[in-house]
């Protein structure tokens, strides 16, 4: 009788770091997938197409792209201007978000973008004046919304963006941090 206890007890030991050892092999696999959606999370990019010449500004544009592998469904672009001023242009005011009042066109809503793949925005509808005046500068905020691919959650990311004037006369947009 002896015998049959320690074997069981054997065996109830066995089972026990059998046991140990898939819930470390689970929580390694857990930890590893964790890291990795983080590390492939999407990444959002904003960026000016260029320099802006005073006196024939148009088109102002801004790319779009998705710089991870996860392609984001449901992008929504929204601009935000805290500013758009005519030459010469005034001291810089003070922007204080949060904004309230976004502005899009239908054609920058419900978008999907590929890993890297790059979208347009033009803002001259927003953003333009009356003629003869020359445009002196502005400072604003292009909003993206998405929605990663496998993940049902949506987010917002905000881009600022203000214009410096070069030494060339033309205007350079700038990014700007969001709590400025």
């Amino acid at each position: 009788m002896p015998e049959t206890r320690r074997s069981t007890s054997k065996d109830a030991q066995a089972t026990l770091r059998r046991d140990r050892s898939l819930r470390a092999l689970a929580a390694a696999a857990l930890v590893g997938g964790v890291a990795a959606a983080v590390a492939f999370f999407p990444g959002v990019t904003v960026d000016a197409e260029g320099p802006v010449d005073p006196a024939n500004p148009y088109p102002i544009s801004f790319t779009i792209a998705d710089a991870n592998l996860i392609p984001l469904n449901n992008v929504d672009v929204y601009l935000v201007i805290c500013y758009v001023v005519a030459a010469p242009a005034p001291p810089a005011h003070v922007c204080q978000p949060p904004f309230e009042t976004r502005l899009f066109k239908a054609g920058w809503r419900g978008r999907s973008l590929g890993a890297h793949e790059p979208f347009t925005v033009t803002l001259d509808d927003f953003m333009r004046l009356a003629a003869p005046a020359k445009f002196g500068g502005a400072d604003i905020s292009i909003i993206v919304e998405y929605q990663p691919w496998p993940f049902p959650v949506r987010q917002e990311k905000e881009f600022r963006f203000a214009t410096r004037p070069g030494i060339d006369g033309k205007l350079y947009w700038i990014a700007r941090a969001v709590d400025d």
